[in-house]
């Protein structure tokens, strides 16, 4: 016997009476099979065959309980291309016509040749193999096609095939709906047909380019519907490989088309009337809206990769910066109000909101702000907490203004001073003067005192007539009367003359001071009381001077 060159099958059912005959080629059989099944007659044969389905079937004719031929007869009806060899006596010519009728693949007369066994069970296993790779391929190609169909009907997208010269081919159901057309209609015209007038040509000039050049992706084009509605759609066309049609494959974006429009409208309205800015996360500008352009006085190439530094105003404290980023580094919200700088230098008044923006992985790129024009709002809340005549601060917003005060200075426990301070003799004045002239004294001596209070936390108020308080810091008590000096010298060097005056020819003033750790301040009515019984032991003690109380509040 040759050695077996074939790979081995899975299975081979094996059907034999005769136990000596069995048992010897049994062993021989093993060599071209993974497994062998062994069966004594043809009833036993069928049972093993329908559990095991093996690939070969080898079986005698002529057994006892069923015979090899009406195995073969219900293995048949079963699996119509199994391939089956029978082994039979030359004796058995009845058999062996039946067996012919069948179209077995294989007779072997007994006593058996082996090599003649071996070479009809090669030929079997190459049909095997051969019918099982093409059933394969037939099963592939048979649910490829189906898939492809169950693609064509089921996608949302609609799929055409025209041929050259854009006469339809084929369209799915999808592309059918999406034009209004059956595809008995479509076949009588073409997709350039569909096309609206004013764009035929221009179509006319994608099909030359889907031809020449294999394919034309993502262009746009609108078409007539059968109802005589106008679509926008998106296509994409290929030349197929036969070369002779073009696949294309349309979405309707009508809607998407509109929805764009309008939400560009809304951007441009945006644009044009809300302050939106965006920055890096160093602060750079990386987006500002017209709006915002229009207020700085700015153009956008001009904001583009600056700092947002370019629009601080320098009266805004830097503690509200410090805030401010603390808080945006902590991804939280920042809303208030901020002074800003326009490029002429003029100012302008804002109510912001900054959040921190972040990308499609949570990781934060940068931050974006809104603002709202409060500039007119600002100027109605100034002119309601400023005196008319002199332009400091008002009463009124002294006693909004000090409790704010002293507790920021608590959380620091900075050393707070409150000067108050009264224009010497000057009653004497406008009844020497005259009260025009009175007026004129108020307000040369706030301006004088106005060049002197530099700090962003420096207040000076007009408590009342010609009385007057100045909130400060200082880092002693020692340079809070220094402070205070200078404020009188400042005042009698103005050099207003004042002929009723028993303390200077000129215009003085007379201050009571209190400087004191703030944390020590019980409430401002009591810093207040101490303040002016100073003020009053000054005029009581000569006027022209500074009182100062070190006492406890």
């Amino acid at each position: 016997m040759q050695k077996f060159q074939f790979q081995k099958i899975k299975s081979i059912l094996y059907v034999e009476d005769e136990k000596n005959v069995q048992e010897e080629l049994a062993e021989v059989l093993e060599h071209f099979c993974e497994k062998l099944y062994v069966a004594d007659n043809g009833e036993e044969g069928l049972e093993l065959f329908k559990k095991y389905h093996p690939e070969i079937v080898i079986t005698d004719i002529k057994m006892p309980v069923m015979n090899g031929i009406q195995m073969a007869k219900i293995i048949r009806e079963l699996n119509s291309e199994i391939q089956i060899i029978f082994t039979t006596a030359f004796s058995d010519a009845e058999y062996m016509q039946e067996a012919i009728s069948l179209h077995a693949d294989g007779y072997v007369i007994k006593p058996i040749n082996l090599d003649l066994l071996e070479e009809k069970i090669e030929k079997s296993i190459k049909i095997y193999r051969l019918q099982n790779e093409l059933n394969q391929k037939t099963k592939y190609q048979l649910r490829k096609k189906a898939e492809l169909e169950t693609i064509l009907s089921t996608t949302k997208d609609g799929i055409a095939i025209v041929d050259l010269k854009s006469k339809f081919l084929y369209a799915n159901v999808a592309f059918q709906n999406m034009i209004g057309y059956r595809l008995e209609n479509l076949k009588k015209i073409s997709c350039i047909e569909l096309s609206i007038e004013e764009e035929r040509e221009k179509f006319g000039k994608y099909f030359e380019q889907i031809i020449t050049q294999g394919s034309v992706n993502n262009f746009e084009k609108k078409c007539n519907r059968a109802d005589e509605k106008i679509i926008t759609v998106s296509m994409s066309a290929s030349l197929m490989p036969d070369e002779n049609s073009i696949l294309l494959a349309t979405r309707d974006i009508t809607k998407e088309v509109y929805t764009k429009n309008i939400l560009n409208e809304y951007l441009n309205l945006i644009d044009e009337n809300i302050m939106i800015s965006t920055t890096d996360l160093k602060g750079y500008i990386t987006y500002v809206s017209q709006a915002f352009c229009e207020i700085t006085g700015y153009s956008k190439e001009e904001l583009i990769g600056k700092s947002h530094t370019i629009v601080r105003h320098e009266d805004v404290s830097s503690e509200v910066y410090r805030q401010m980023w603390q808080m945006l580094q902590d991804n939280q919200r920042w809303d208030g109000k901020l002074k800003n700088k326009k490029k002429n230098g003029d100012y302008y008044w804002v109510y912001a909101k900054i959040y921190p923006i972040f990308d499609e992985y949570n990781t934060k790129i940068g931050y974006t702000s809104i603002r709202q024009n409060i500039t007119d709002l600002k100027r109605v809340e100034e002119l309601s907490i400023r005196d008319g005549l002199t332009g400091i601060y008002n009463r009124r917003y002294f006693n909004e203004r000090l409790p704010i005060y002293i507790n920021a200075a608590k959380r620091n426990n900075e050393l707070i001073s409150f000067a108050m301070l009264d224009i010497d003799f000057f009653k004497q004045y406008n009844d020497t003067y005259g009260h025009q002239k009175g007026d004129d004294v108020l307000i040369d001596v706030t301006s004088a005192i106005n060049l002197l209070l530099n700090r962003s936390d420096d207040y000076f108020f007009r408590l009342g007539g010609e009385e007057f308080g100045v909130l400060f810091k200082t880092p002693t008590k020692e340079q809070s009367e220094r402070f205070a000096k200078k404020i009188l010298r400042s005042v009698e060097a103005l050099k207003i003359p004042h002929k009723k005056s028993t303390v200077s020819e000129y215009v003085t003033i007379s201050i009571g001071l209190v400087s004191m750790q703030a944390e020590s301040i019980i409430n401002g009515e009591l810093l207040y009381k101490e303040v002016d019984n100073l003020l009053y032991e000054a005029k009581k003690n000569g006027r022209n001077r500074v009182v100062n109380n070190p006492s406890q509040i």
